[in-house]
């Protein structure tokens, strides 16, 4: 049962946040939680937050902020989602849309998921231009993986651009790995023999992230090779990170060999904004295994704000098994946003083992919006 006088107290506080998107995003947040307890009041609060995203000035964060509150709206007013979606000005937002409602309602309501991939398929059909036809489809194809299997498949092998298709083979085996393992990697393989005719390195580089992702769920030697292939040092060490994540707990001592090695691999990359966005991957597994040397790493980075970035990430890690070590943590944390961020995922942590004091937490985090996170989040598991 959701705890409506914690959403109350939540939504009080986005009086405290002043930026439209922002606004729009915590609104949404707590009408998907309220729609279990009180359906019409979270209608109003999704009309709300679209007021808020109408404000927004930015347009692709405007839509990304779009997508949240639509995909809000499909726990309260499932054909309102289709209002919605038929006025965005273009076809490829609107493929985006209804494919990602459509993933959200997959294990709820399988029929009206249907209906909005069919009309998903149909906008990206029509669309001309062959790379956004090809992102479209992409987008239909991963969306209907976990509904109809054969379908996704079909619409993966109608793909042309050999990136897109690649990362859309990927994305299918991912569903695929819930339920069986060989067909996963059956459809690995096939992705793998496309990478490799990509010649475009940033495209491989963006395939090859999410194929190591599903790989070192199913064959973390196979997803070894795969860092290999990577053209650029600071994606293999994240690919290496996240393959360490994958056997942190059934194999830690090669885990922390990979993380060794991507180490390496960070110090010697140039750019300093990729290297410190391959440090953070790399803390961020390392805190799984051995939160001391995590912490090190994490203050060789010389840009304040990737920093913050990682130290948040490692106090997410690490308040899974210790709240006051996490809570230390987090104090070092300068930027009050990211700190924020981090108290919230600690509350959250806490709340099953320590109600009360994951309360605390939240109620004491500076950042409104992650205060309204996590009173939200707290309501829904309270009792």
């Amino acid at each position: 049962m959701v705890n409506k006088e914690l959403l109350d107290e939540a939504l009080k506080s986005i009086q405290d946040i002043s930026e439209p998107e922002w606004k729009a995003l915590a609104l949404s947040k707590i009408a998907q939680a309220l729609s279990k307890v009180d359906r019409e009041k979270a209608v109003s609060l999704l009309d709300d937050a679209l007021y808020f995203v109408r404000q927004i000035k930015d347009q692709s964060w405007q839509f990304s902020v779009l997508l949240t509150v639509i995909g809000s709206f499909e726990d309260v007013d499932t054909e309102q989602v289709l209002q919605l979606v038929r006025n965005l000005p273009s076809e490829t937002m609107q493929v985006f849309a209804l494919s990602d409602a459509a993933e959200k309602l997959a294990q709820k309501d399988k029929r009206n998921a249907l209906k909005f991939l069919s009309e998903a398929e149909k906008i990206a059909e029509a669309i001309e231009d062959e790379e956004s036809k090809a992102e479209a489809l992409g987008a239909v194809a991963e969306a209907y993986a976990s509904l109809e299997p054969d379908r996704a498949l079909k619409i993966a092998q109608s793909i042309r651009r050999l990136p897109d298709k690649a990362a859309t083979l990927a994305g299918i085996a991912r569903a695929f790995s819930d339920f069986d393992n060989l067909i996963a990697r059956s459809i690995c393989d096939e992705a793998v023999k496309l990478v490799k005719q990509v010649r475009d390195p940033e495209e491989k580089a963006m395939v090859l992230d999410e194929l190591v992702e599903v790989v070192s769920k199913l064959d973390f030697q196979r997803a070894i090779a795969l860092a290999d292939m990577f053209p650029f040092p600071e994606r293999k060490a994240a690919a290496l990170s996240t393959i360490a994540q994958s056997i942190a707990q059934s194999d830690p001592t090669r885990g922390k060999e990979l993380l060794n090695f991507a180490a390496q691999l960070a110090k010697k990359v140039r750019d300093p904004d990729r290297r410190a966005s391959a440090w953070r991957s790399i803390c961020a597994g390392m805190a799984l295994l051995d939160a001391e040397q995590a912490l090190k790493w994490a203050q060789q980075i010389g840009d304040a704000y990737w920093r913050n970035w990682t130290l948040g990430d490692i106090a997410a890690v690490v308040a899974n098994r210790s709240v006051d070590e996490a809570l230390k943590i987090a104090q070092q944390i300068d930027d009050v946003e990211e700190r924020s961020s981090a108290l919230a995922d600690i509350a959250i942590a806490l709340a099953k083992s320590d109600f009360e004091r994951a309360l605390s937490i939240a109620r004491k985090i500076p950042d409104a919006f992650y205060r309204v996170q996590a009173l939200t989040e707290l309501a829904q598991i309270s009792q």
